[in-house]
């Protein structure tokens, strides 16, 4: 289920996150959110959970210039009780930073997605049609200081020969994960109402002739409470992707909105469209509703769906 947006904005301090001194200059901080969402779809109506997850992180200070971090983030179904509750990795890193920006290695969202399809798909619950990326995990990245408004970002999955093969579903079918090393890269720009990124994804271990991801997302802040988002992505010989987005903050919470169209290699161009709007209850616990209309890329029919949910951080 997709992270929620909110909470991506919210400082530790403010989700009230447990902070514990594991040694001199080290903290630890414990934090998570219980997520629950009621949605109705064509294939019927659900009571689920969105999302929930419990972790840890925290940082210790080498020196003056230095500072190492690390982060481990789980996730498990709170919806319903049963003996067998299945918990999954959702992040898991440890890296520097200091000074020349930082690294990180593990597993963790994918830096295209944070820069271009999030910017779009800035849903609670529901979920846009993406790109394909690289998957998460086995990946080193680098995060540069910005530097007059120019921000770089470069990762790399390094997938050994030893692993066991991994398959991955890209469209709705599925492909195999080869050995190999898969860069992705990302460059923004940002003055003080416009943000520019470009991204790139070369999807270099997928046992298929795909040629890579690339994309550009453009936002603007065109008042202090009012954003304005485009982009734009293609993946050779799959698909073409345009979206636009707005989000307006009317002080208890957000009224957002989003579009998007497909027109994919082979079959017919389809669209998909989506608003939402969220109400805090406090700092760390908000309400939400949100609908959206999607067309099918291989028949006429469209599925409208609806979700209303509540997120508790802490």
């Amino acid at each position: 289920m997709k992270k929620s947006i909110i909470a991506i904005a919210v400082s530790s301090a403010a989700l009230a996150s447990v902070s514990v001194h594991a040694a001199e200059g080290s903290t630890v901080d414990v934090y998570g959110n219980i997520q629950y969402a009621y949605t109705d779809t064509d294939d019927g109506s659900e009571f689920a959970d969105n999302g929930s997850t419990f972790g840890f992180k925290g940082e210790t200070l080498i020196n003056d210039d230095l500072t190492a971090f690390f982060k481990y983030e789980l996730e498990a179904d709170a919806d319903e009780k049963n003996g067998d509750v299945s918990v999954g990795l959702d992040q898991a890193f440890v890296g520097l930073k200091g000074g020349f920006g930082k690294v990180q290695v593990g597993t963790f969202d994918s830096i295209y997605n944070n820069a271009i399809q999030d910017s779009v798909d800035q849903f609670e619950n529901l979920g846009f049609t993406s790109n394909p990326l690289t998957t998460e995990g086995d990946t080193i990245a680098y995060f540069s200081p910005s530097m007059n408004g120019f921000e770089v970002q470069l990762s790399a999955q390094v997938k050994g020969d030893a692993e066991e093969a991994e398959t991955v579903e890209i469209n709705e079918t599925d492909f195999t994960i080869e050995d190999g090393t898969a860069v992705t890269a990302v460059i923004k720009y940002s003055t003080d109402a416009l943000t520019l990124a470009v991204g790139y994804d070369g999807l270099d271990n997928v046992d298929v002739d795909i040629n890579g991801t690339y994309g550009l997302s453009v936002g603007y802040q065109a008042t202090s409470n009012l954003n304005l988002t485009a982009k734009f992505e293609s993946t050779d010989d799959l698909q073409d992707t345009v979206g636009l987005a707005a989000r307006y903050g009317y002080g208890a919470g957000d009224l957002y909105a989003s579009v998007q169209s497909i027109s994919p290699e082979t079959g017919d161009d389809f669209n998909e469209y989506g608003a939402g709007v969220t109400y805090s209850l406090a700092s760390n616990v908000y309400v939400y509703g949100e609908v959206g209309s999607f067309e099918n890329a291989s028949n006429s029919d469209t599925d409208t769906q609806t979700a209303v949910g509540v997120y508790y951080g802490f």
